[in-house]
């Protein structure tokens, strides 16, 4: 099983710039649309987007056949994949990063695949990466990642000038020079799969961490009330959680849902009588690098995966109860206990902290004296909202909270760093700051006045922005983008797209509605323009009249453009 953070290192793949190859509109268009439904998990419908790019490129995109393999690496098709990522590297011709990527790719799938530490994939796998160092000799994900690899064929002192190459990089990001460091204190970390190190509290307000865990069998169960398969896996757990009763075991179930109070009820209904998480910010599900559901990790005792499986199938529980009756039976073994309880030498805490939200969402109105910050800027008083930068005012529904601005700048300042940590990924010949432009969070609020923006609750609405080059919008373009949004998130259309007017100023809405686990919820999508800012308006309610509702409080909305 490879290192979470070699899997990781690929998931800027996905947002490979398209080049000149990709110049045809209906090549970046059928990509775009794969990203989509690549992001909503619907991985069938993304791979006919993905291989109809690369029909439509005449078989010459380099992109098309990297999110091809990387879909076929999700789906576990790993020899699909190896060939797919092969094709991009050839059809990448003379483009240094993209085959760079491509070998990065290989190499990792390479891994996933490996069994023992002779195993023949591991050294193909090195000799990918070489052949990515030949062509980037100061990435430090290459180096990173070449250090695994030998450390992990037990050739430690090949492995560890790697490691140390990737931590004194200056361009090395805070995460993988801390999981350098800690690989470096003890190479058996990249021996054995060991968790993420993690920590949560579940609805039962109880604290789940890999320290409480230590010296129990621990079983996480990741799903969603929403998943066919989760809910048949029910009865497999309820057996489980008896058998191994008053046994040093603990069965902890972590769900995708953005709603606790419909998990809470439907665990209670269920009688799911084990501790459960809902990853509201999804944090937990990222650091174990979750695609699909269900998923289910077990945990030993001294905190190494010692199962990982998505999906349910006839053997599912015979496999599960093999895996757990045979790590409560192994003693702890002290130098992986050592190994797991590794922090890093800087002090860094790169824990899972899942308490609350971390983008940060404190329910309060923001201080009198609020500096400016440009669009980000902005007051509430007496639930008006004002953001003189853009000359928007507008009156939030009653009883509505508003996550405070600090908040939401911090979450616009981490969503940039990101992008821009992963173009420098991307293309390592660049050098110094990438600025990257990136919708904004403008505004969140809700009934209950917490939660994300990036995983809203019901009901609430968000407003984001980014810089627009027309002065009207365009309701062909939206159309398009409604009807691609609301395939990929398996929602039913119920309001066309159509165009009307508020106070003078042009607005696009498209409504759609989905059943999710039996709850039903509308949304609706809208777009004007501000200034030189498209802001796109999104409103999520439990009912088509709930959403009507709200939405005519944007009848309350006043844009006044700079030059009026």
């Amino acid at each position: 099983m490879s290192r979470p953070l070699l899997l990781a290192a690929l998931v800027v793949l996905f947002a490979v710039p398209l080049g000149a190859q990709e110049a045809s509109d209906s090549v970046a268009q059928a990509l775009k649309q794969g990203d989509v439904f690549e992001s909503k998990r619907k991985y069938d419908l993304a791979l006919d987007s993905y291989r109809k790019a690369d029909k439509l490129s005449h078989h010459t995109s380099a992109v098309a056949y990297l999110h091809i393999a990387m879909v076929e690496r999700k789906e576990g098709r790993f020899s699909d994949a190896l060939d797919d990522a092969k094709k991009s590297a050839k059809a990448a011709g003379d483009d240094k990063s993209a085959v760079l990527h491509a070998l990065l790719l290989r190499a990792n799938i390479l891994v996933q695949m490996s069994g023992k530490p002779s195993d023949k994939k591991l050294k193909e796998a090195e000799d990918e990466l070489h052949q990515a160092l030949a062509i980037s000799p100061n990435e430090p994900l290459c180096h990173f990642d070449l250090g695994y690899v030998l450390l992990k064929q037990g050739r430690d002192a090949e492995g560890i000038p790697e490691l140390k190459t990737c931590v004194d990089s200056p361009r090395t990001d805070s995460a993988t020079r801390e999981e350098a460091r800690r690989i470096l204190a003890n190479p058996v970390r990249a021996r054995e799969p060991f968790a993420p190190d993690f920590s949560f509290r579940t609805l039962e307000d109880k604290e789940v961490s890999n320290a409480g865990l230590h010296g129990q069998v621990v079983l996480i169960d990741f799903w969603g009330t929403w998943c066919e398969a989760c809910r048949e896996a029910i009865p497999i757990l309820r057996s489980l959680h008896k058998k191994y009763a008053g046994q040093p075991f603990q069965l902890v179930g972590v769900s995708s849902d953005d709603d606790e109070e419909l998990v809470r009820t439907f665990a209670q209904a269920q009688h799911m009588d084990w501790p459960e998480h809902v990853d509201l910010n999804g944090q937990v599900l990222a650091a174990f690098q979750v695609e699909s559901f269900p998923t289910f990790v077990v945990i030993d005792k001294d905190g190494v995966i010692r199962f990982r499986q998505s999906g349910v199938g006839p053997v599912t529980q015979g496999e599960l109860e093999e895996t757990i009756s045979k790590a409560l039976k192994r003693p702890s073994d002290s130098t992986l206990a050592a190994a797991a309880e590794i922090t890093a030498p800087s002090g860094a805490n790169s824990s899972v902290s899942a308490s609350a939200p971390a983008s940060g969402v404190a329910a309060a109105p923001p201080p009198a004296d609020e500096p400016s910050f440009g669009i980000e800027g902005w007051t509430l008083s007496a639930n008006l909202y004002k953001n003189p930068a853009l000359g928007l005012t507008y009156e939030l529904s009653k009883g509505w909270a508003a996550a405070r601005p600090d908040s939401l700048r911090a979450l616009n300042s981490r969503m940039e760093a990101a992008a821009s940590a992963s173009m420098l990924q991307q293309h390592p010949e660049l050098s110094g700051p990438t600025v990257m432009i990136v919708p904004k969070f403008l505004l969140y609020a809700s009934r209950r006045g917490d939660g994300d923006p990036q995983r809203p609750s019901l009901p609430s609405m968000r407003i984001s922005v980014s810089p627009s080059r027309t002065d009207s919008v365009d309701l062909g373009r939206f159309e398009q983008m409604a009807e691609y949004t609301a395939t990929a998130m398996g929602m039913k259309m119920t309001r066309p797209a159509s165009q009307y007017t508020v106070k003078d100023h042009d607005f696009v809405r498209a409504d759609m509605t989905k059943d999710s686990g039996g709850t039903k919820f509308s949304h609706a999508l809208i777009e004007t323009v501000a200034g030189d800012y498209l802001l796109k308006i999104e409103i999520f309610a439990s009912s088509p009249d709930e959403l009507d509702k709200i939405t005519n409080t944007l009848q309350t909305m006043i844009i006044i453009d700079s030059d009026q």
